[in-house]
């Protein structure tokens, strides 16, 4: 080993001795997203009613949903601390205030919907506090058996919220369901919740959009560069 390359070798160790345990106590960076998928909890006529823990760091909960079956005509989806996107419809003989469906990559400020994309008229967009998914009783009300146009198996859509009170306040969230909605009977019509995601940084979450790895923090970093000089030096000897 020549002189130069032992005195860099020198440094690089009196280096690491130093520095790397100090930037060991910082802590990773790790994903603001909590989500959980994989979920089949069915909400329908004559079904039972289902509380959902939101949880965050630590498996901590932020906040709970309820899912309720009720009656023949809509699912209810309600949290005491929660605000939901939704939408209202009105026609001449009925009205519903309902959540609003959207599709994956949808935001609380771009849904990829609008109000005159919906049957009936005088509709507008809004904040509820609750995200009922209805289904007509009879298409007499000039709304029909699917107002918020969810449709049948095999599509996926999301319900936007926003924590409105708790330790998560002010951060946002999906639901996401797969619908089934009978074309004759609201009676044979349900949803099924599938998962949940939010984020705990006040960013608006995309629909869809789960927890992802975690970030390498400084430590990491130094680990890398550390690395990465040790390969170089041994390069050099060997050359």
């Amino acid at each position: 080993m020549s002189r130069s390359e032992a005195h860099l070798t020198g440094r690089l160790a009196a280096y690491s001795a130093m520095v790397v345990p100090a930037m060991l106590l910082a802590p990773e960076a790790s994903a603001g997203i909590y989500s959980q998928t994989g979920l089949s909890l069915r909400i329908g006529s004559g079904g039972t009613n289902t509380t959902l823990t939101i949880t965050g760091a630590g498996n901590a909960s932020v906040g709970q949903i309820e899912l309720r079956s009720l009656g023949g005509s809509y699912a209810q989806i309600v949290g005491a601390n929660f605000s939901w996107r939704g939408i209202y419809q009105s026609a001449v003989t009925s009205s519903w205030f309902g959540g609003l469906p959207v599709g994956a990559g949808a935001t609380w400020n771009n849904l990829g919907r609008t109000a005159n994309g919906f049957p009936g008229t005088s509709n507008s967009i809004t904040t509820l506090s609750v995200a009922d998914i209805n289904w007509g009783d009879n298409p007499s009300g000039l709304i029909g058996l699917d107002p918020q146009g969810v449709g049948n198996a095999g599509t996926t859509w999301y319900l936007l919220f926003k924590f409105a009170s708790g330790s998560a306040t002010g951060n946002y969230g999906w639901l996401s369901f797969d619908a089934n909605v009978s074309s004759t009977n609201a009676s044979d019509s349900y949803i099924t919740v599938t998962g949940w995601g939010w984020d705990d940084s006040g960013n608006t979450i995309a629909a869809g959009a789960t927890a992802g790895p975690a970030v390498p923090g400084v430590s990491g970093l130094a680990a890398l560069a550390i690395g990465a000089a040790g390969i170089r030096g041994r390069r050099r000897s060997v050359a």
